[in-house]
């Protein structure tokens, strides 16, 4: 039987990150990922249709583990404004870089690029073993877990880390059951190019059947995220690409001119999943194997990432306390009272925005037109969003605060 201390299941931009930042401490880590990332790629290839909006505190915790570079040596564009308003608003919403002192809002990443990034120093560093398998069975006892790989081997940790998304094998085998709600709508994501720039902004328009973003990738290259009531996901993908330019166009209300170039695109039923417990003892769930929210802010990747780094933190704190054993629960139980709470208060944010812009209710048609649009004039308001969004709330892990930040863009 094989050992390691820590097993990390799922070798995702989150499950990557978590290895990784466990292996800096000193750790002995197993990475599990049944399709190793393709890390052949160059700046000339095609976009690919996932996307992310990073938060600096998602960047100084990439650089921290050394993987914002290679991610800069690819593909990304910072963002310098964000334009928000519904159809029935009289005014929308301006969030401007320049008016906190910033050089930027955040950085849109293709997710492959983050990942692959990642996986340059997973493949770097001598305290990770990578194995492209997967996970069959977990058994918990009191000092260890012993696991049977699909292929058929076994290994010993004495934690497992399930960072294999949100349809979890480990939170299955570990019985951690899971409360969800249905948004009854699909994300329609991919990337196109407008007739007018974005003028690297991004850019959220609200209507009655879900929002419609364009988010910056280039002057007039932009990822699309539409989002359909589910019983028209089928037909956003039947589309040709003609057809699907000019759908793109109509759903935007031409706002960046017409649609003239479309490139691969993808669609995903929009679920919001929260595991009723991110602990076992001797397993720990991070990312979407823990939480899944509402993609209309783009904070899922960057809340997947404050918990790689919370849970990193938390159990080299209890390594270095001499004898003490950072797998128990006890110790487990220190991440999940930081991550759980700020998780959650996220996921019912999403909700309430998605309420606010997308119910035809008084009350929120009234907070539209007349309530909203004051917002705009209130730049102390306005500011707070602003930090909030782009540093993050609460308690920052370390390793996600500014003294690790990387050279930005």
């Amino acid at each position: 039987m094989k050992q390691t201390q820590i097993l990390v299941v799922g070798g995702g931009m989150v499950g990557a990150a978590t290895a990784l930042a466990l292996a800096q401490s000193g750790f002995e880590v197993c990475l599990l990922e049944k399709r190793p990332p393709d890390l052949s790629w160059s700046a000339e290839s095609p976009y690919h249709p996932r996307v992310s909006a990073l938060t600096r505190a998602s960047e100084n915790f990439l650089a921290s583990l050394n993987a914002w570079s290679g991610i800069e040596a690819r593909r990304l564009q910072p963002f310098t404004a964000m334009h928000v308003w519904a159809e029935d608003a009289p005014k929308r919403i301006d969030l401007e870089a320049a008016a906190i002192g910033e050089p930027n809002l955040g950085h849109v990443v293709e997710n492959s690029v983050v990942q692959a990034a990642l996986w340059d120093q997973v493949m770097a560093q001598p305290l990770i073993r990578v194995y492209a398998d997967g996970i069959a069975q977990l058994e918990e006892t009191e000092d260890a877990v012993h696991v049977t790989l699909t292929s058929g081997t076994s290994l010993q940790a004495q934690l497992v880390v399930g960072a294999d998304g949100a349809f979890s094998t480990v939170r299955t085998l570990a019985g951690i059951g899971l409360d969800t709600h249905d948004y009854a709508q699909a994300a329609i994501v991919g990337c196109v190019r407008t007739e007018r720039s974005n003028h690297q902004a991004c850019w959220q328009r609200y209507q009655a059947s879900g929002p419609f973003a364009f988010l910056t990738l280039g002057d007039h290259v932009s990822s699309i995220a539409w989002y359909l009531p589910l019983e028209q996901q089928d037909w956003a993908l039947s589309l040709n690409d003609a057809e699907f330019a000019r759908a793109v166009t109509q759903a935007s209300n031409g706002f960046l001119g017409e649609v003239t170039e479309v490139g691969a695109r993808a669609a995903f039923p929009l679920i919001r999943r929260h595991a009723q417990h991110y602990v076992r003892p001797r397993v720990v769930l991070v990312g979407d194997a823990a939480h899944t929210v509402h993609p209309q802010a783009g904070q899922g990747v960057n809340l997947g990432l404050l918990d790689a780094a919370a849970l990193a933190e938390v159990l080299t704190e209890a390594k270095s306390s001499h004898g003490l054993d950072w797998g128990r629960r006890t110790v487990l139980r220190r991440y999940e009272r930081w991550r759980r709470g700020d998780n959650l208060v996220v996921q019912r944010a999403m909700e309430g925005f998605d309420w606010l812009y997308t119910t035809d209710e008084g009350l929120a048609k009234g907070l539209r037109r007349r309530v909203l649009p004051l917002a705009d004039h209130f730049s102390g308001m306005k500011h707070w969003l602003m930090q909030q969004a782009l540093h993050g709330r609460g308690r920052l892990p370390r390793a996600c605060q500014p003294q690790y930040k990387g050279q930005t863009s």
